[in-house]
Parts: structure tokens; sequence; C-alpha cells
């Protein structure tokens, strides 16, 4: 016991205290009228004004406190860099090169012509700077094995650049099959110019799209030279009132996708991720969650009230209450904190979870009082005096455990801490006012309660067929052994701090993220480092890269070619022999001429005569026939239908003034310097104030969470003021689970403080605590049993399930503490109140796990298995201590209670 004079204190107090809860609710008895008006007006201007001020912060970078020196850094980037925030990142392939840089043009120009949507549109490695330069970016010996295969071939590039049509292609073949046959020369490529265009007029009569890749014909082959897939990061315009503020833009995006044909029936495969789109896609998932779980939570939550109160008025009273609850308490958040952010919305299920248990507990043990023959007055009475200070201790407990957050550094969920606190104390004044006065203008009688009574505890084995006082020692040696094995387990839990996984995994943000994060040239996880200038910059870059985690370390210097000199001269070389002015001119291709389809039948004939030569033992001879064949086909059906004619010209020769024209832009490559780098580029690496971005690429995929803490913490040792997503996901994850276990600490001290405080004994502490610490125990080693990791959604399990505990154990060590022997108690309405309390509560909670959110899904599930423990613990563990403080337990009480 504590000191006698601070006991005597305290004991005034409690008194005091329970005087003006029993006069609370007894104003609520003899005033039921006015004080069920002055409620119901109460809430309609809560409503009202809850309506009028309703929002949601749905800014995720407002989760963490600002004060955390990682968060610092990251601010300080993002003010210099500010277009590299919430993007979203289009990734196209087509078919064939052409296709792809055709679909990238169309979308970009697009996605600029709309700048109300889109505030910034960057295409990385696009625009005419890397069509003019891109071959100094090569290494000297590719670029000299790319000149000598355009010296190869010159004369087809040069015949084609001056008549770049079918009608221009027929009479080139024809004369190159002439020197063949009666010179013996050789135009290189000849048998893929024939396979190219035999696959053209096969896929033609089949009515199947082709384009022949003449990037490939001509021997430069540019396209290699380039990434298969194609970026456009977009930065939209966003609406933070909105809970989907990326929604605007990422629909217009969509729109824009299908207006231009931009899909895998024409030939380009899209995908469509980025911070943003991964965002919405959460939030989208977190809505639909939220409010299938509010339907579901409300629909059980009545089924169980009407199993557990077997009364219309009791069940109506409390539900009409705790709505009323959830409108006073979301206009008071409204009121003085502000919108709602989206950890915080999620006081509402944990409100209906939590704030019933306060209603059952009172209703059952005023069913109880008037089962007893006490008229209803005096049975209120009873009930305030019996339970009114357990139901205090328990919602300012239940309170603490939420007000635990505030002094966390997560931000995000303060604001949870603060609005369900206080809901807990919204909850007990409805119960204590609201409750009273509805059941008095509608109360019960004894002879009604008799005809409806169910006796539930006959139902409960563990209670009453089987008393726990007869196996307390089994019961408390089980627990000690599984104490044992669980503290292994526990120690080997593990928390995942990658908001990825919260995400559905089907969801096309996600499948695209993943596949970019699986490759490390492609992967969206880098590091940034914010340096005073450029040349600090390099110095940093070239450390970087000595580290085995970083494949490289880009800055706006990376983007000026090395041997600038060498490169430049063979590039000179070939615009002697291939001239860039010569290829610049077809801008198109020309309606084709009246006489194509007698240059075809000529190169019909030609062909004929190559393949006769040649026969089947040369590759130019089989293709010669081949293609012989199908061209006769073909003009003997179209050849006098100009549309066909047309048709073939364009799935012939479509590829090839763009491909001329972007080898003769890459034919004009200049010295390349940071003056001369792309306003865009440059603005990506440097600041206007001259501050520099060093790009950190990693080696190693990031889709592991191992990989990324190894990435983060190599990276880190050689440069402390490194930012970037995978620093945010690894240090907000370790300041977040420092944040809850603060948070736990603070709930577990505070409770404790007040529990010493109102029961004023040192051993009844000890014996609410005990099963809590057990429980907390067990669900970790049960998570870490049934594969369940701690996650940013799931981590408030712990301090809400001290919380929780806490309610129920002082429910029953109150009781016990008035004189009721666990032999006597185990038959009152007081562990049936838990029971189900505990039900209404779980049911909450399950209806999260079912939900399509993984975020909101791995809540549900870590909540439901922490209450059942808590709840097994509380109804099995809590009475079998309470044996080792009871002198003589009388099971006689069970008999007497059941005969009652």
């Amino acid at each position: 016991m504590i000191l006698p004079s601070v006991d005597r204190f305290l004991q005034r107090a409690g008194a005091r205290i329970s005087r003006r809860l029993v006069a609370l609710v007894d104003l609520a008895v003899r005033r039921a009228v006015w004080m069920l008006v002055t409620i119901a007006l109460a809430t309609l201007l809560a409503l009202l004004y809850a309506v009028g001020h309703f929002s949601v912060d749905t800014d995720t970078s407002h989760a963490l406190s600002r004060d955390l020196p990682f968060q610092k850094r990251e601010i300080a980037y993002q003010k210099a860099f500010p277009q590299d925030k919430n993007t979203i990142v289009v990734v196209l392939q087509g078919d064939n090169r052409n296709r792809t840089d055709a679909a990238v043009d169309r979308l970009s120009t697009w996605l600029r012509a709309r700048p109300q949507s889109f505030h910034d549109v960057y295409v990385p490695g696009g625009g005419s700077f890397f069509q003019r330069n891109g071959l100094l970016y090569l290494s000297p010996q590719k670029l000299q094995d790319f000149a000598n295969r355009i010296t190869d071939a010159q004369p087809l590039i040069a015949r084609l650049s001056a008549d770049p049509s079918l009608n221009g292609l027929s009479g080139l073949l024809s004369m190159a099959i002439g020197q063949r046959l009666t010179n013996g020369v050789h135009l290189p490529g000849l048998t893929g110019i024939f396979s190219a265009m035999d696959q053209a007029l096969t896929a033609q009569m089949q009515g199947k799209p082709y384009e022949v890749p003449w990037n490939e014909l001509m021997g430069g082959d540019l396209a290699q030279m380039g990434p298969a897939q194609r970026f456009i990061v977009i930065q939209p315009a966003l609406n933070y009132q909105s809970l989907e503020p990326a929604a605007a833009a990422i629909r217009t995006l969509r729109t824009g996708l299908s207006a231009l044909n931009l899909n895998a029936a024409h030939g380009v495969n899209v995908g469509v991720t980025g911070g943003a789109v991964l965002d919405a896609e959460q939030l989208k998932t977190v809505s639909q969650g939220a409010a299938v779980s509010m339907a579901l939570t409300l629909s059980l939550e009545i089924i169980l009230l009407i199993i557990a109160l077997r009364s219309l008025r009791l069940v109506s009273g409390v539900l009409i209450g705790l709505i009323a609850g959830m409108i006073l308490t979301t206009a008071w958040a409204l009121f003085f904190i502000g919108p709602f952010n989206l950890i915080s919305v999620a006081f509402a299920i944990l409100f209906i979870g939590l704030g019933v248990d306060f209603g059952i507990q009172f209703c059952l043990r005023y069913r109880e009082e008037v089962f007893n023959g006490a008229p209803h007055q005096q049975a209120m009475q009873r009930v305030t005096h019996g339970l009114g200070g357990a139901l205090g201790l328990a919602a300012v407990s239940a309170a603490f455990s939420f007000y635990a957050f505030v002094p966390t550094s997560y931000a995000g969920i303060v604001d949870l801490g603060l609005i369900s606190g206080t809901s807990m104390l919204i909850a007990l004044f409805m119960t204590l006012t609201f409750l009273p006065a509805f059941l008095t203008l509608w109360p019960m009688v004894s002879t009604s309660t008799k005809a409806t009574y169910y006796p539930h505890m006959r139902h409960i084995p563990t209670l009453v067929r089987h008393p726990i006082h007869r196996y307390a020692y089994y019961i408390l040696g089980a627990v000690t052994l599984l104490t044992l094995a669980s503290v292994p387990l526990a120690l080997r839990t593990s928390f995942d701090f990658n908001p990825l996984h919260m995400i559905d995994s089907h969801a096309e943000g996600v499948r695209v993220f993943e596949k970019l994060l699986a490759d490390p040239q492609t992967a969206p996880y880098r590091i940034d480092v914010l340096t005073p200038n450029i040349a600090a910059a390099q110095a940093l870059a070239t450390r970087a890269e000595q580290l085995p985690t970083v494949a490289q370390a880009l800055t706006v210097s990376s983007y000026i070619p090395k041997h600038q000199a060498e490169k430049l001269a063979i590039v000179q070389n070939l615009q002697i022999l291939v001239p860039p002015f010569s290829l610049l001119m077809p801008s198109s291709l020309q309606p084709p001429t009246s006489d194509t389809s007698t240059n075809l039948a000529d190169l019909v004939t030609k062909l004929r005569d190559l393949a006769q030569k040649e026969g089947e033992s040369t590759a130019d001879g089989r293709g010669a026939a081949t293609l012989a064949g199908h061209l006769e086909q073909f003009l003997a059906k179209d050849g006098a239908d100009r549309k066909a004619i047309e048709d073939l010209q364009t799935r012939v020769m479509g590829t090839l003034p763009g491909e001329l024209k972007r080898l003769g832009m890459a034919l004009s490559a200049a010295p390349v310097t940071l003056q001369t780098l792309p306003k865009s580029l440059r603005d990506r690496y440097v600041a206007a104030s001259g501050q520099a971005r060093v790009e950190i690429v990693p080696k190693i995929n990031l889709s592991k969470n191992r990989e990324m803490v190894t990435f983060v913490q190599s990276v880190l040792k050689v440069e402390p003021n490194a930012v970037g997503t995978p620093v945010m996901l690894v240090q907000g994850g370790e300041a977040v689970l420092g944040a809850f276990q603060e948070a736990t600490f603070i709930a577990l001290i505070s409770i404790s403080l007040l529990l010493l405080l109102a029961l004023r004994s040192y051993r009844d502490v000890l014996l609410i605590m005990i099963p809590l610490l057990l429980a907390a125990l067990f669900t970790v080693a049960a998570m870490r049993l049934f594969g369940l990791s701690f996650n940013l959604g799931n981590i408030i399990v712990l301090p809400l399930l001290i919380g929780l505990g806490v309610a129920f154990a002082i429910y029953i060590v109150v009781r016990w503490r008035n004189g009721v022997d666990v032999a006597h108690l185990l038959g009152t309405s007081t562990p049936m109140a838990v029971f189900f309390s505990g039900l209404t509560t779980l049911s909450a909670f399950g209806s999260m796990a079912v939900s399509r959110d993984p975020g909101m899904a791995s809540l549900g599930e870590a909540l439901s298995l922490a209450l059942a423990i808590v709840l097994l613990c509380i109804l099995i563990v809590l009475p079998a201590l309470l044996l080792l403080f009871t002198q003589s337990p009388r099971e006689e009480g069970i008999a007497q209670d059941e005969g009652s």
C-alpha cells in the first residue's frame, strides 16, 4: 500500500468523484427529457459543423515530424529540386524504337498542352539534344563499329534519301539485282530488305500490323543505342483537400492515352506508376476498405448487441449514444485540431469498437440490478456506485493509451491519439448521461427482464462448467511455460517499413513499380545528395561509386561525354561520306506515283531472274523467290487498287523518313559542354542557387528491405546528408518504430501511475498489468508464429492493446475489490460484459481484416489477434491470479448465482 496520508487523500478524492458521478447520473434520471433535448441539440449542431468543415489532409509528407534530421534534409532538397516530388511516371515500350519514340513524342506534346493538369513534363533522354549528340555517349569502339556499318550501307542510304518511296525502293532493288546479275556487284543488306518487304506484304494480305524496321536495315541501328523503354516524368496538379489529390490528373492522363491510342492493341505497352499514382491507389483502396469495414462493423455490432443485451431498448440506447458520440467527436476534432489526416480518420472504427464497451458494461450491470428486484432509479444508483468508478477509470486509462502518441515524433499518429483519447471521454460522458436519460424514458421492469433473461453464463464452459478456480495453478503453470516459449519468438519479430507492401499488389502502379525496381538501371529508389556546387557534387560522386552497393553516381557533369575529340573525329569522317543535310530533307511519304505498280512488276521479273541464278543454295536466292511469289500475288489481287498500294508503301517505307532524319541528326553532333546541355536536364541537377545534386543509383535490387537498409547505410557512411526515398523509408521506419516504442512505454507508465493513484494498491496494479504484459508478449510471438510482421499500419497495436486490456481488467479487479470473490465474480454480469465488449470490439477490428487494402487488413489482423489474446488473459489468467490473493474461494457461489 502507499503512504497512509496519501492513501487518505486519494480515498477522499475517489469518494468525491464517485459522488459526482452518482449526481451526474441522478441528474440524467431526474431531468431525462431536458438531458436528451440538450444532447440532441448539441449533436445536431455538431453534425452541421462537421458536414460544413469536414476535410482530410492527404499529404503523406506530413506523417512524420518535420523536426527530424532526415526530414529537414529532405525539405531542403525538395526546396532546391521540387520537380521530383509526387510525380507520375509513364513507361512506354513499342514494338520497335520508332513506335516507342513516336508514342513518347505524341504523349509528351499532349501533356504539355494541358498545364492546368500537369505542371511539368520531362522526358529523360528525349528532345533534339540527345537526337543530335547521342553518338557522343557511346564508347569510341562502339562508335567506330557504328561508323563502319553506316559506311557499308552508304549506297543504300544515298539512294533512299533521294527517293524515300515504294517506287524509289523498287527501282533501287531492280538496279541492285541487275548489277548483281551482270557484274556480280553485291549490295550490302539485300537479304534483309527482301525479308522485311516480304513480311510487310504477308502482313498486309493477312490484315496484321507490321512496319519495316529501317533503323536495322540501314546498318546504323540507332534503336540499339538507347533503352528499350522510354519514360515520361510528370509533375501533376495536386488537390490536397481531396481524398485522392492526384485523381483528376491521373484521369486526364488516362483520357489522353485512350485518345492517342497508346495501348497494346496499337503496338505500344504503357504502364503508369510513380509516387502520386501509388498514393492514389492506396488512398482508393483505403477509402473503399474503410467504407466496407464501417458497414460490416456496424452490422456485426448490432448483431452482437442484440445477443448480449436481449433488449430492443438497451440496444437502441447503446447505438444511438454511439452515433451521437461519434458526431460530437468529429466536430470536436475539426474545431480544435483541423482537417483529419490519413491515419486519424481511423478513429471512427476505433470509436465504434471501443466506445460500445462502456454502453455494454452499463446496460448489463443495469439489467442485473433490475433482475435482482431494484426499481429503476435505485438500479441506476447501484450501477453508478458499483460501476461508475470502474467506467471512469477504464475510460481515462484508454484515453491515456491514446494520448501516449502525442509526445512522439510520428506526427500522423499524434492527431489520432488526441482524437481517439478524447473520444473515450466523450463516450464515457454519453454513457453516464444519455443512457440513464434514455432508459428513464423507456425503463425496464424486473418481470420483463426475467421473462427475457438469457442465461449466457451457462454457455461459457471455461467460466462455469470448468470453473477457473479449480484449475488456477494448472493455468498459471501453463502460462509460465507459454511465456518461456514466447520470448524467443518475440525477439525474432520484424518490422516492415516499406509502404509499398501496404498497397494492393495487383494495382497497376505497384506492378509497374516493382518491375522497374527489379532492374537497378530503372530502379525508382535512388538516393540524392544536395551539395554546394558542381565540383563538390563530382567529388562526392567519385567517392560514392567506390561503394559495392552503388552502380553509378550521376551529376550534371555525367552528361558531358568523355573522349569527345576522338568521337567527333569519327563523326566528321562520316559527315563527308553521308552528308547530314541530305538526310534531313524528306519530311513525309509522298503518295505513290501512277507507275508504282509497273515498277513493282519489273521488280518481280528481276527477283525471278535472281532466284533462278542463285537457286535455293543462297539466302538471296531463297529470299528473292519468296518475295517474288508474294509480290506477284499482291499485284494480281490489288495492283490496280491505289489504296492498297498506299497501305503497302506505308508498311514498307513508313519508318524511313523518320529514321533518315534521326540518322541525319545523329551525324550533326557538336561538342557538348555544361552550357549546351538542355535546360530541363541542367535544372534537375543544378538548382538556381548553384547547389548541385548527386543521384546515386543502386547496384542491388531494393525490393527487399534488407538490401535497402544495406544500400542506405553504406551511402550514409560516405555522405550523412543523403536524402531520397530509400533514406526516408529506412530512417522514417526507424523513427516510427521508435515513436511506438516510446508510446508503449508512456502508456505503461502513465496508466500504471493512474491505477496506483486510483486503486491505492501496488498489488491490484500488478494484478491488472501482469495479464496485459503477458498479452503483449503473446501477441508479438503469435504474429511471428503466423508470419505477420509489424508495419506502418499495424504497429499501433501494442499501445492500443494496453488501453483495451486495462479497461477490461479494471472491471473485474474493481468488482473483486468490492468483496465479490472469484467464484461469485465469474457468475456475475461483469465477465460477461467484458466478453461481449471484447467480441464487439473484435468485430470492428475483424471487419478491417477483410479489407482490400493490405495496410488496413494487416491492422485488422494484428488488432484481432491482440484482442483475442487480451480476452483470454483477462478472462482466464486474471481470475487465476486473483485466486492467489483470495483466502478461501467458494465454489458454491456459482450454484447460488445460477439459482438466483
